[in-house]
């Protein structure tokens, strides 16, 4: 999704898809994309589990929302939402990418009673929101990088 923002807000030309030719429902790699909320919702959840004392060490649980979506999908979810037409490049397949990958989440979902709550619409929108408003990301050109500004050595 980064690539597809800095595409929206001008910052690249076009969206390179790798491989169109997968056994998918339109060719493109397929991926469980999860939203930032989400992610540390889930992080909390598992944290939790952790203090409350009911399972000494260590656990891994896969946060996603458990539904593969296409590169073609995500596309057209941020076309939606920011207005904006991404110019795409097919190129082949990259060596090593799987057609398609996503989360089982059955165990967060039964163990830390986590579930993701977005879909990709609300990702693409919020991301969108937050792109268009900081098109250069944390550092932009107009305004001084903070932590260089931070302190004064004398």
């Amino acid at each position: 999704m980064p690539y597809i923002q800095q595409i929206a807000v001008g910052r690249r030309s076009s969206l390179t898809v790798f491989g169109n030719d997968y056994s998918t429902k339109d060719g493109t790699g397929v991926r469980d994309y999860i939203h930032v909320v989400d992610l540390a919702d889930g992080h909390i959840a598992a944290l939790k589990k952790l203090f409350d004392g009911s399972k000494i060490g260590c656990d891994v649980y896969n946060l996603g929302t458990g539904k593969g979506t296409s590169v073609l999908e995500m596309v057209e979810a941020f076309e939606k939402a920011s207005g904006k037409k991404i110019p795409l490049v097919f190129a082949g397949r990259r060596p090593g990418d799987a057609g398609i990958v996503y989360a089982s989440t059955e165990k967060a979902d039964k163990e830390l009673n986590w579930k993701a709550k977005y879909g990709i619409d609300e990702m693409c929108r919020d991301q969108w929101n937050w792109a268009s408003s900081n098109p250069w990301g944390y550092e932009s050109p107009t305004r001084p990088n903070e932590a260089a500004t931070a302190f004064h050595i004398q």
